[in-house]
């Protein structure tokens, strides 16, 4: 590599696109209500000149107070507030009206521009935590932590950007989507996710798209048995489903379900005790369990992470369903935070992927002793009363009591 690669290779200039900055300024000038159509798109900071940042600042301020924006009247805002010749002068301000006809392409100017801001800031994050990583005795989890709440606040940044979407497209999205469950009705298929419990499909129509499940019992009721089931009956629907085990290991899981499927005591299998014929049966069940469409993951994991890897899994079509087992045992982001805060950061975040991904999320809670001596209810879920907010259907199953 010669010396003058060298150099370009480690003297980049951050990705920006000064020439738009100006047309952007320039069309706000010509046209003051055209500011309506940079809200949520660009700010201050958007801007990769900071001249350019305190020009379009000066715009907005007069647009939120209503008056008037055109050359003049921004030339003598900067000049009052002593910032003219921090820009570059009258003739600056005046420069950046030349050459612009039209409007016509501002939003497209400021997503560009937008794009470019958050590619900056992204370089910026990674300068920062190449820093900080080098540092010696730096903590691990602290680094992570800071790391996915800077990308977070990039992503609520890009997000911003998104203009609605006008009635007509809505109503044609939706009259599609009850066309299609009503197909689905008339062949005797569940709109959503089959569950494999008739009854149930019937209240819920299936585990529809978007919609956070929550499964709250106290221990020893069954939750993680009636969720691999749930898991199961899907995946032999033909869904991807995502399994996040982090009570028991994957092999555990694997010996309930093949308890099931094989209708053999799982005891017997627990304790070594399976009898030949009980063998074929296992054999029969192995056959039609091994090729499910599942991903088991049985390490400690965080809502962060559990977004990641559905993210990743959904654009490679290997998720149509996360089943978590379960909240409480979920490792928080901010170990500092309070248990509430982290529940809620948690669900929050699991009800947002949901969404984003257009999948059904089934998420197991605890409940509190309360419940123990009372019928499960909803001020019953254990540590937050953000699991009740950003849930979509909460199911408690009981035990029916048996009668001597």
């Amino acid at each position: 590599m010669n010396p003058k690669s060298k150099l370009e290779k480690y003297a980049k200039i951050p990705p920006q696109a000064t020439d738009i900055e100006a047309a952007i300024l320039g069309a706000l000038m010509l046209e003051p209500e055209a500011i309506h159509q940079t809200a949520g798109l660009i700010d201050r900071n958007t801007f990769y000149l900071q001249s350019h940042g305190i020009i379009f600042e000066a715009i907005t301020e007069l647009a939120k107070l209503s008056r008037p924006v055109d050359l003049l009247i921004v030339t003598k805002a900067l000049k009052d507030a002593g910032k003219l010749e921090e820009v570059g002068g009258p003739l600056f301000v005046t420069q950046l009206t030349s050459g612009i006809a039209s409007v016509a392409h501002l939003n497209h100017y400021c997503r560009i521009i937008s794009q470019l801001a958050i590619q900056r800031e992204l370089i910026k994050i990674g300068s920062e935590l190449q820093a900080q990583a080098y540092e010696e005795g730096a903590e691990i989890e602290d680094l992570l932590t800071d790391l996915k709440t800077k990308i977070s606040d990039i992503e609520n940044i890009a997000t911003t950007g998104n203009d609605g979407s006008a009635q007509p497209e809505v109503l044609n999205e939706t009259i599609k989507d009850i066309e299609a469950d009503c197909l689905r009705a008339k062949d005797g298929t569940t709109p959503g996710i089959p569950t494999g419990l008739r009854a149930l499909d019937r209240i819920t129509g299936g585990w529809r798209n978007t919609q956070l499940v929550i499964i709250a019992a106290r221990p020893g009721i069954g939750k993680t048995s009636l969720a691999l089931h749930f898991t199961t009956f899907a995946a032999k629907s033909g869904k991807w489903v995502n399994f996040y085990g982090l009570e028991m290991k994957n092999s555990d899981l694997q010996r309930i379900i093949i308890s099931g499927e094989a209708n053999v005591n799982r005891t017997s299998i627990r304790d070594g005790l399976v009898t030949e014929p009980e063998w074929d049966k296992i054999n029969l069940a192995s056959r039609t369990l091994e090729n499910l469409p599942i991903i088991w993951t049985d390490s400690p994991v965080t809502a962060d992470t559990i977004k990641a890897k559905t993210i990743k899994n959904r654009r490679q079509g290997r998720c149509d369903l996360v089943v978590i087992d379960y909240l409480q045992l979920m490792t928080p982001s901010d170990k500092k935070a309070i248990r509430e805060q982290q529940i809620a950061g948690m669900t929050r975040t699991l009800k947002q992927l949901a969404l984003s991904e257009n999948i059904p999320i089934i998420l197991l809670s605890q409940l509190n002793r309360e419940a123990s001596n009372d019928t499960p209810q909803l001020q019953h879920l254990r540590e937050s009363g953000a699991i009740e907010q950003d849930s979509d259907v909460v199911i408690f199953p009981t035990r029916k009591e048996k009668e001597y």
